[in-house]
């Protein structure tokens, strides 16, 4: 038996798909059933140390009960493994981990970043200035999208493997005027409260939940800024049942 939380239309869909080929349940909150699962399908983000996850947009509390409906011998995927998910002693599998999905979901990420600058800017893409905060693979997947749209793209990270024009690192990035767009991917810090105050009628597209920014700052400034949330859930979110689905196949039938 195959749980999957109902986190949002992504999970909502591979259930869809699912359940025509396995005996599945969608779990609707964070309370259990009484049922034993071979596999629980988490929500990507995974589940908070504060024992709290992320179900359609709203962040609920879970019992210790809801984990321990896996069997012994289950399995947990989710993208994102917290201290507290290894001490229900489970075997869990970090898609993140894994490149297929890694690659898919960072593609389908810039598909949908592309979306929102089209969505929130009044100049075209071709007019756009952009720095590029972080060079992950979601980064990657932004950079390498825009280069090819012709958008002139700048990136920030914390070290430069080598020197190119348009990569910057944090620290000279600190002594420079932020550019028209500011999309964040990096967990560190780096949009401080002196990065914001050299931002005038800026735009931040921000893909990092836990991200600490002064929003009442910004707003001093007239900068607008979209909490983009999770991408390929939100704009896309039949290609990434699909990409679930794969993974899950992969997993299951290797």
């Amino acid at each position: 038996m195959i749980g999957i939380c109902n986190s949002d239309r992504r999970n909502f869909l591979l259930y869809q798909q699912l359940k025509h080929t396995a005996d599945c349940i969608l779990l609707e909150d964070g309370k259990p059933v009484h049922i034993d699962l071979d596999i629980l399908i988490l929500p990507v983000s995974g589940i908070r140390n504060d024992k709290t996850m992320m179900m359609k947009g709203m962040r609920i509390p879970i019992a210790d009960e809801f984990i321990q409906m896996v069997k012994r011998d289950g399995l947990i995927i989710c993208g994102n493994v917290t201290d507290l998910l290894v001490t229900y002693d489970r075997k869990i599998l970090d898609i993140s981990q894994m490149e297929s999905y890694t690659l898919g979901n960072s593609r389908l990420t810039a598909e949908g970043v592309l979306y929102l600058l089209l969505d929130n800017t009044q100049k075209g893409l071709f007019d756009l200035k952009v720095d590029l905060i972080g060079f992950g693979a979601s980064g990657k997947a932004i950079y390498n999208m825009l280069r090819l749209l012709g958008v002139r793209v700048r990136v920030i990270r914390r070290h430069l493997e080598d020197a190119k024009d348009n990569f910057v690192t944090v620290e000279d990035y600190q002594r420079l005027k932020p550019f028209d767009v500011i999309i964040n991917t990096s967990l560190t810090n780096i949009i401080d409260e002196d990065m914001i105050r050299k931002m005038d009628e800026n735009l931040i597209i921000n893909l990092v939940g836990d991200a600490d920014i002064n929003e009442v700052l910004l707003r001093t400034r007239q900068v607008r800024i979209v909490h983009a949330g999770p991408l390929p859930a939100l704009l896309s979110p039949l290609s990434a049942a699909n990409l679930l689905m794969k993974t899950l196949q992969e997993v299951l039938y290797d």
